[in-house]
């Protein structure tokens, strides 16, 4: 009995490192996917707020500010997503293995990318200062949803599926193991007791 359950306990602790070793293939890959596409995306966002919701603030730039506008952005836009995709590459395995977990530190990336990018069109006289944010301040800020990326990048959706599967796997598998540690324990206080256990 214990035998085998010794065995179905090395067999499932098998499986978890192989679906622990996948989870970290694929989603190094994720990182390196929603890094670029955030890179284009937020690229689209900073040209459509600049030219359709602050067209006459971009216009009213020289040629050789606009060009140092664009010059800034681009090397901000490549600075922050190559920070991204390392702090995604080296987030811890909770991160890895759980999507809500992801999405957080994702989302929370991405704002805080979009805030340094805001302040920046600030500095370049695109947006005006809001030291006490209104709402309309807050509206006529950029902003970016990471929706938005996820869902128009089939590769990006690909990952989050597979991740998705293998994070349900390895709940399952860790759900096993805990059952057959159970039964370990009573096979043993079982054998304990029989050992133990004196005919009168």
């Amino acid at each position: 009995m214990l035998v085998r359950i010794d065995k179905d306990i090395h067999n499932i602790q098998e499986s978890i490192a192989d679906v622990i070793s996948r989870i970290d293939v694929i989603h190094l890959e994720y990182a390196k996917a929603i890094a670029l596409a955030v890179q284009q995306q937020i690229l689209l966002t900073v040209f459509k707020f600049c030219t359709q919701k602050c067209p006459d603030a971009f216009l009213d730039l020289s040629l050789a500010k606009r060009q140092k506008l664009q010059e800034a952005l681009r090397e901000t836009i490549k600075a922050l997503c190559e920070q991204m995709q390392k702090t995604l590459e080296e987030c811890d395995r909770d991160s890895r293995t759980n999507q809500e977990n992801l999405d957080v530190l994702l989302s929370k990336l991405l704002n805080e990318s979009i805030a340094t990018l805001n302040q920046l069109l600030v500095e370049h006289q695109v947006l005006i200062p809001a030291d006490n944010q209104t709402q309309d301040d807050q509206k006529a800020q950029m902003s970016i949803r990471l929706a938005e990326i996820e869902f128009t990048d089939r590769q990006i959706m690909s990952y989050r599926g597979e991740l998705r599967v293998l994070s349900a796997r390895l709940a399952h598998l860790h759900n096993e193991l805990d059952k057959k540690h159970q039964l370990k324990r009573i096979a043993e206080a079982e054998l304990a007791w029989r050992s133990a256990w004196i005919e009168s």
